[in-house]
Protein backbone atom coordinates (compact mmCIF):
# COMPACT_ATOMS: atom_id res chain seq x y z
CA UNK A 1 0.00 0.00 0.00
CA UNK A 2 1.23 3.54 -0.45
CA UNK A 3 0.89 6.21 1.23
CA UNK A 4 -1.72 8.17 -1.20
CA UNK A 5 -4.49 5.01 -0.77
CA UNK A 6 -7.15 7.10 1.03
CA UNK A 7 -6.55 10.71 -0.91
CA UNK A 8 -8.92 9.28 -3.78
CA UNK A 9 -11.40 7.59 -1.19
CA UNK A 10 -11.51 11.52 0.43
CA UNK A 11 -11.91 13.20 -2.19
CA UNK A 12 -14.56 10.61 -4.04
CA UNK A 13 -16.72 11.54 -0.71
CA UNK A 14 -16.00 15.34 -0.72
CA UNK A 15 -16.95 15.75 -4.22
CA UNK A 16 -19.62 13.96 -3.60
CA UNK A 17 -21.20 15.52 -0.84
CA UNK A 18 -20.41 18.99 -2.95
CA UNK A 19 -22.75 18.03 -6.22
CA UNK A 20 -25.46 16.57 -3.74
CA UNK A 21 -24.99 20.38 -1.41
CA UNK A 22 -24.88 21.75 -4.86
CA UNK A 23 -27.50 19.99 -6.22
CA UNK A 24 -30.08 20.90 -2.86
CA UNK A 25 -29.13 24.33 -3.63
CA UNK A 26 -26.86 24.98 -0.67
CA UNK A 27 -23.62 27.11 -1.00
CA UNK A 28 -20.43 26.15 -2.98
CA UNK A 29 -18.36 27.21 0.44
CA UNK A 30 -20.51 25.54 2.68
CA UNK A 31 -20.79 21.85 0.51
CA UNK A 32 -17.22 21.95 -0.56
CA UNK A 33 -16.33 22.28 3.22
CA UNK A 34 -19.03 20.00 4.33
CA UNK A 35 -17.79 17.18 1.50
CA UNK A 36 -14.17 17.89 3.18
CA UNK A 37 -15.48 17.29 6.56
CA UNK A 38 -17.17 14.01 5.25
CA UNK A 39 -14.05 12.69 3.53
CA UNK A 40 -11.91 13.48 6.52
CA UNK A 41 -14.48 11.70 8.52
CA UNK A 42 -14.43 8.36 6.57
CA UNK A 43 -11.05 8.34 6.25
CA UNK A 44 -10.26 8.29 10.17
CA UNK A 45 -13.34 6.15 10.97
CA UNK A 46 -11.41 3.61 8.51
CA UNK A 47 -8.44 3.64 10.52
CA UNK A 48 -10.17 3.57 13.86
CA UNK A 49 -11.73 0.50 12.87
CA UNK A 50 -8.48 -1.09 11.41
CA UNK A 51 -6.99 0.02 14.43
CA UNK A 52 -9.92 -1.92 16.32
CA UNK A 53 -9.64 -5.33 14.36
CA UNK A 54 -6.06 -5.12 15.26
CA UNK A 55 -6.82 -4.65 18.89
CA UNK A 56 -9.00 -7.68 18.47
CA UNK A 57 -6.77 -9.88 16.72
CA UNK A 58 -3.80 -9.17 18.90
CA UNK A 59 -5.12 -9.06 21.95
CA UNK A 60 -8.93 -9.98 22.23
CA UNK A 61 -8.53 -13.44 21.51
CA UNK A 62 -10.51 -12.81 18.24
CA UNK A 63 -14.10 -11.35 20.07
CA UNK A 64 -14.66 -7.78 19.62
CA UNK A 65 -16.65 -8.38 22.51
CA UNK A 66 -13.34 -8.57 24.69
CA UNK A 67 -11.71 -4.95 23.45
CA UNK A 68 -12.40 -2.03 25.57
CA UNK A 69 -14.47 0.52 24.50
CA UNK A 70 -13.26 3.53 22.51
CA UNK A 71 -10.19 1.57 21.98
CA UNK A 72 -9.90 2.65 18.44
CA UNK A 73 -9.63 6.40 19.32
CA UNK A 74 -6.02 5.85 20.89
CA UNK A 75 -4.75 6.97 17.49
CA UNK A 76 -1.32 7.27 19.19
CA UNK A 77 -1.23 3.60 19.10
CA UNK A 78 -1.84 3.73 15.40
CA UNK A 79 1.30 2.84 13.04
CA UNK A 80 2.90 5.69 11.69
CA UNK A 81 2.00 4.35 7.97
CA UNK A 82 -1.89 4.92 9.41
CA UNK A 83 -1.02 8.64 10.63
CA UNK A 84 0.67 10.10 7.79
CA UNK A 85 -1.75 8.12 5.29
CA UNK A 86 -4.88 9.84 6.81
CA UNK A 87 -3.25 13.33 6.99
CA UNK A 88 -2.27 13.10 3.51
CA UNK A 89 -5.85 12.63 2.55
CA UNK A 90 -6.81 15.22 5.30
CA UNK A 91 -4.48 17.81 3.77
CA UNK A 92 -5.31 16.92 0.21
CA UNK A 93 -9.19 17.75 0.83
CA UNK A 94 -8.59 20.73 2.82
CA UNK A 95 -6.54 22.14 -0.27
CA UNK A 96 -9.51 20.93 -3.05
CA UNK A 97 -11.74 23.08 -0.33
CA UNK A 98 -9.76 25.97 -0.44
CA UNK A 99 -9.16 26.24 -4.03
CA UNK A 100 -13.04 25.83 -4.47
CA UNK A 101 -13.34 28.31 -1.94
CA UNK A 102 -11.30 30.91 -3.66
CA UNK A 103 -12.61 30.38 -6.85
CA UNK A 104 -16.61 30.40 -5.38
CA UNK A 105 -15.52 34.29 -4.16
CA UNK A 106 -14.03 35.38 -7.96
Amino acid sequence: MTSFDHVPLALGVQIASWVIGRSLKAPTEASIWTGCFAGAAVCIMREITQREYQWIEKFGAGRRANMPGLEGLKFWEWNSHSIYETLIAIAASVILAIIVSVMARR
